[in-house]
């Protein structure tokens, strides 16, 4: 087992991934302090490359949607953490069998997966700011996406947005590893355990309001 792991992250603006990084961080400070984290910013499909050919140690934030023609890859029994996804509506939110078209952020594996589900149209977009957008100008009657994009509504002023009362799917988040990790697997798994029994997890996602 190396002392230093590459982990590969998306935006590190985004408060999903700011929060995934941070349980991440505090996992790997109760397995062994001497293992030193370097993350490497990958978009998605090169990081799937990148774990199969074993140049990346581990790829943060994934659903058990991916990596699933990858053997090479190895997902623990604890979740990082789960994410609600919900509906965004033109002036207010219809049931999910309301709609035939709505808009997501391209390359989101669970908003397409939601999508399939609900035998919606989807549109995409590049950015979750100009999928609301699209909404509150009433281009599309509603978006798809993780509740704490609720923020960008209000910072924007996005006043014909309207965010559902309750999520459409959940979707549990793995930190992934290259099978040459396996047994860092099993201490991963024992101190995600801990922390969400002992409320650290439930700490860290309230200071990033999730």
């Amino acid at each position: 087992m190396a002392n230093t792991l590459t982990i590969a992250y998306r935006d590190e603006t985004d408060s999903v991934s700011l929060v995934t990084k941070a349980i991440v961080e505090q996992t790997f400070t109760a397995i062994d302090t001497s293992i030193e984290l370097t993350w490497i910013e990958m978009p998605l499909a090169r990081a799937e490359n990148a774990l199969k050919k074993g140049i990346i140690d581990a790829d943060f934030g994934r659903t058990r949607l991916a990596y699933q023609d990858i053997p090479k890859a190895l997902y623990p029994r604890e979740p990082l953490l789960s994410v609600d996804y919900y509906l965004f509506g033109y002036t207010h939110v219809l049931e999910p069998e309301d709609y035939q078209y709505v808009v997501g952020v391209i390359g989101d594996q669970v908003v397409e997966e939601i999508a399939k589900r609900y035998q919606w149209q989807l549109i995409t977009t590049r950015t979750q700011r100009a999928a609301l957008n699209m909404v509150n100008s009433h281009r599309v009657k509603a978006m798809i996406g993780y509740g704490r994009i609720k923020s960008i509504i209000e910072k924007d002023q996005l006043t014909y947005v309207r965010m559902g009362d309750k999520p459409v799917a959940s979707f549990s988040v793995f930190l992934v590893f290259h099978q040459r990790h396996q047994r860092l697997v099993a201490q991963l798994n024992t101190a995600l355990k801990d922390m969400r029994d002992s409320g650290t997890t439930a700490a860290i996602l309230a200071k990033y309001g999730l």
